[in-house]
């Protein structure tokens, strides 16, 4: 609008330099009319654009942005449990038959170097043990540690490998009356499959001075030194004895595990 407002025609003509005459040209200088452009200048509608700059909605991402979904798993993973013919699966294999001239009894391998705990009335004074696996593999055994007061011993598989399958040693200290268990281990010696039997925690009890898990899952001769396991596959206890009577029934008694970690960790480590 500068070059509009500077291109006067009158101002090439010396002659005709009366100016008063001239220069008052309303009519040509009504630069307001020009340069006041309301229509042209009306930026703010232009330069306003609200819309194309709602940011936030575009910054904030909280459907892609959620890691506690992801993050979740390990505590699923840690209460899991298993039916009963998994938690059959995942022990068996760890579950042995123990044989000696005076009888026989159950173990649980807690190594894969082979160490096997069970009962110590199992393999009281015996020299000569056989240790059976559930696939019929048999082993020549040892007796590394025994502890006479809680009725607990270690023997030790002579073999010239290191890869057996090894049971998971739970905590005693968590149990709850009422949890479903299962009891596992070779009852009256009979070859083959372990036998299995479900139950509950009945009661946890101090007996003559020394603590027992109570369960009304069938314990029978030779599921002494076998294990007492709960749905999450986890050894809590080792079965060790029953009430025997004619008005007696269902009342099994298991060591807790817990205990039993004491005698492994100062005999073996581990």
């Amino acid at each position: 609008m500068v070059c509009m407002s500077c291109t006067s025609p009158d101002t090439t003509t010396p002659e005709d330099t009366t100016t008063p005459e001239d220069t008052t040209t309303p009519e040509d200088t009504t630069t307001p009319e020009d340069t006041t452009l309301p229509e042209d200048t009306t930026t703010p509608e232009d330069t306003t654009l609200p819309e194309d700059t709602t940011t936030p909605e575009d910054t904030t991402l909280p459907e892609d942005t959620t890691p506690p979904e992801d993050t979740a798993p390990p505590e699923e993973e840690s209460t899991r449990t298993y039916s009963l013919s998994e938690v059959v699966a995942m022990l068996e294999p760890t579950v042995v038959r123990i044989e000696t001239p005076e009888g026989s009894g159950s173990g649980i391998i807690i190594s894969r170097t082979g160490y096997v705990l069970t009962n110590n009335h199992v393999v009281e004074d015996a020299h000569l043990i056989t240790i059976t696996l559930v696939s019929g593999e048999e082993y020549d055994g040892i007796v590394v540690a025994r502890d006479e007061h809680r009725d607990l011993a270690i023997v030790g598989i002579i073999a010239d490998h290191s890869d057996f399958s090894e049971g998971v040693l739970g905590s005693s200290e968590s149990i709850m009356i009422g949890e479903e268990v299962v009891a596992i281990g070779y009852a009256l010696g009979l070859e083959g499959q372990v036998t299995v039997s479900k139950g509950i925690v009945s009661a946890v009890r101090n007996i003559n001075s020394s603590s027992y898990i109570q369960t009304d899952a069938a314990i029978n001769p030779g599921n002494s030194g076998g294990p007492l396991v709960n749905l999450k596959g986890e050894i809590i206890g080792i079965n060790t004895a029953k009430y025997v009577g004619v008005e007696v029934e269902g009342i099994g008694l298991a060591i807790p595990i817990d205990e039993a970690k004491i005698f492994i960790q100062d005999t073996i480590g581990g």
